[in-house]
């Protein structure tokens, strides 16, 4: 049938949290964005100087988890280092409110991908989109792309993969040569 309820459930994004982890040049640039659309914008980045908030109108939170726990939507936007690696992993995923998104369009190993599948299944995460890896090109036997390429595993249709081509435009390609 043609009818907006084949899309339920659909939430309104206005006044929902939107959780950024670091907000450097891009971060900030998501949370602008967030700001346009009504979301509430709160991020976790302890090498953001004060005032960094006020100037951006957005709120800081002082540790992870409370970020984690209060976010329906958490946008990675932090280097991958030793502090960072999986830092997004089962432990930190279950902290989200159940029916929450995750997207990391930053480096792939600061999401511990094989925890998304079963956080999907669960319900504890309604969607993910991963436009990076650990590795340039993931394995076949990654859950994440396992998942995805299946379209009978529950968690496929609430999976966005992309191979690290996020910014992709003919446009950017040009840009990038300047």
């Amino acid at each position: 049938p043609w009818s907006p309820t084949e899309a339920a459930p659909l939430k309104r994004i206005r006044g929902s949290v939107l959780g950024i982890v670091g907000l450097g040049r891009i971060g900030t640039a998501t949370a602008q964005r967030a700001k346009a659309l009504g979301m509430d914008v709160a991020f976790y980045d302890p090498y953001k100087q004060d005032g960094y908030d006020k100037a951006n109108g957005v709120r800081r939170v002082e540790t992870l988890e409370e970020l984690l726990k209060q976010s329906h939507a958490v946008s990675i936007h932090c280097p991958l280092t030793e502090e960072t690696r999986h830092l997004l992993n089962t432990d930190t995923i279950a902290l989200m409110p159940k029916g929450s998104y995750l997207v990391n369009t930053a480096r792939g190993g600061v999401v511990d991908t094989a925890c998304l599948p079963d956080a999907i299944v669960s319900g504890r995460l309604a969607g993910a989109g991963i436009d990076v890896f650990e590795w340039e090109q993931p394995p076949p036997d990654d859950p994440v792309v396992k998942a995805w390429r299946d379209p009978d595993h529950p968690a496929c249709h609430r999976l966005l993969v992309t191979p690290h081509c996020a910014f992709y435009s003919e446009q950017s390609l040009i840009d990038l040569r300047v």
